[in-house]
Order: C-alpha cells, then sequence, then structure tokens
C-alpha cells in the first residue's frame, strides 16, 4: 500500500483525506492519505523516510519552513519561496509548489 500525507497545523478541518482516500477506492488505487497535525516539521520531514511516505501536502503553517528540511527544491517553488508538495523517490525528498498553476488559469 502507497501511503500519502499532509503535514500542517490545524489538519482537523481539511477535506483531502476524505477526497482522496475516496478517489483511490473508486479507482482501485492500494493507497491511504492521512492528515499529520505537526509541531515540529523536521521531525515530521523525517518520518517521511522512516514511514516510505510516497508523497506529502504542505500547508499553514509550514510552506517556507519545509524548504530547509529537503534534499531538493523545484525552481517554481524557489521564486515562490514556499513548498506545498513533496515527493520522495527513493529517499530523496523534493520540494514542489502547485500552487502557482491554479493562479495561472484563474
Amino acid at each position: 500500500m502507497k501511503i500519502f500525507a499532509l503535514f500542517g497545523n490545524p489538519t482537523g478541518h481539511s477535506l483531502s483525506p476524505l477526497m482522496h482516500n475516496a478517489a483511490y477506492s473508486k479507482m482501485g488505487i492500494d493507497a491511504r492519505y492521512v492528515a499529520f497535525c505537526v509541531d515540529d516539521i523536521e521531525s515530521a520531514v523525517g518520518g517521511i523516510r522512516g514511514l516510505n511516505i510516497c508523497g506529502v501536502s504542505i500547508t499553514i503553517p509550514f510552506k517556507s519552513a519545509v524548504m530547509k528540511c529537503l534534499d531538493a527544491v523545484d525552481d517554481s517553488a524557489l521564486k515562490i519561496g514556499a513548498v506545498n508538495t513533496i515527493v520522495n523517490r527513493d529517499g530523496i525528498l523534493t520540494g514542489h509548489n502547485t500552487d502557482w498553476l491554479g493562479l495561472s488559469i484563474a
């Protein structure tokens, strides 16, 4: 089973787990999306490798602070100064920002 997560504080209001898990189920994907209310972003990022989490959505208040915890950050996230997505590829954690895509078509 693949594991995906949301890191933020607070996260209790987020509909992301409900939406992602419903989509996984409907599409027959063996995956789970879990929300973590995080106090220490550095420790949480360390847990990505330990739990073999495939990807993480980052929300307030960690979008900027998480950047220093990653192995790499893509150009768009560097320019914006914020990460909202972490991809774990073979233990290499790369930060991305996809917020600008939504803004560019709004």
